[in-house]
């Protein structure tokens, strides 16, 4: 009977042994199934495969930043919650009809409450599958409204503002939002689209700066032009205002009194440390002649000079 038992109690031994060393090699093989990492700033979706019988419409949960560990037979997502950005390059159509290319680059983030309807409609694949077909959708019906050269020149924040407003409007079900935006409904929070480069043929682009050149030219012509009408119109005030002056001011000017503000000067010019020649004599006026002494050739013959001279 001891025999029996232990021989029982060995068989069980092997085979819990065996069973731990079965799990063991599962559990080494669906590792990466079983346990998941979410870092920081991102979010996980756990989808249930197996129903449980209490929970029959339990479908997915949302798995925050840490370790997840899930059944083999669940599926995992994660999603990046950050501030995200891409560059698209956009066949488009002008208004003339002439084909050319558009890189849009666009910022979104996910609505975190959202990420398991985010996942269920659409998928990780959300940006090929959503946000570039409707940024380019709404994106040629826009340039189609527009020449090439205004697109290239003036038009691009009224195209891009024009895009962003028509793919965040809440007319649109796409379940795109804009920053501001109160739906609930929205999955991702679109928030900016920027046309960084407009890919014209080069002839037409040479073409359309040779013109804003020329126009440059025209413009910097009309402005000289304009300078000079001004200049001239300064001028002939000046005149006018000169004229006015000397009319006003000749009756009251008499003899005497520039007499007296040339002496007066006279005297100014002595006090100065200067050297110089006053001749005093009888001239026109009256008033001295005041020679400078740095240059000889400047100062009179005394001996064919009839004056005084008086030497400071």
């Amino acid at each position: 009977m001891k025999k029996y038992l232990y021989g029982v109690y060995m068989r069980f031994r092997y085979g819990l042994m065996f069973t731990v060393l079965i799990l063991l090699f599962l559990l080494i093989l669906l590792w990466d199934r079983i346990v998941h990492v979410v870092p920081h700033g991102h979010e996980g979706v756990v989808w249930h495969a197996v129903r449980m019988p209490w929970a029959p419409n339990y479908e997915s949960h949302l798995a925050d930043e840490g370790i997840e560990f899930i059944w083999p037979w669940d599926r995992f997502f994660l999603y990046d919650l950050r501030l995200l950005n891409h560059t698209e390059t956009y066949q488009v159509v002008s208004r003339e009809g002439l084909h050319f290319e558009i890189d849009m680059t666009f910022r979104w983030v996910v609505v975190p409450h959202n990420v398991i309807e985010l996942n269920q409609d659409v998928g990780l694949e959300y940006l090929q599958r959503m946000l570039i077909p409707e940024i380019g959708s709404v994106l040629r019906e826009t340039v189609a409204n527009y020449s090439a050269e205004a697109l290239y020149t003036t038009a691009r924040n009224d195209v891009q503002r024009h895009v962003y407003d028509e793919v965040t409007s809440d007319s649109h079900p796409n379940h795109i939002g804009a920053i501001t935006s109160q739906n609930p409904n929205i999955t991702i929070v679109l928030m900016d689209t920027l046309m960084t480069n407009v890919r014209l043929p080069e002839s037409l682009k040479t073409a359309i700066e040779q013109k804003l050149a020329e126009e440059q030219l025209v413009a910097q012509y009309v402005f000289r032009v304009e300078r000079e009408r001004l200049e001239s119109e300064r001028k002939q005030i000046e005149a006018v205002g000169i004229r006015n002056f000397q009319e006003t001011v000749a009756p009251a000017i008499t003899d005497s009194y520039l007499q007296w503000r040339g002496i007066e000067a006279t005297l100014e010019l002595a006090k100065s440390n200067n050297a110089k020649v006053v001749v005093i004599g009888n001239s026109a006026n009256g008033l001295p002649l005041i020679l400078d002494t740095q240059d000889s050739r400047l100062l009179p013959n005394p001996a064919s000079q009839g004056n005084s001279a008086l030497e400071e």
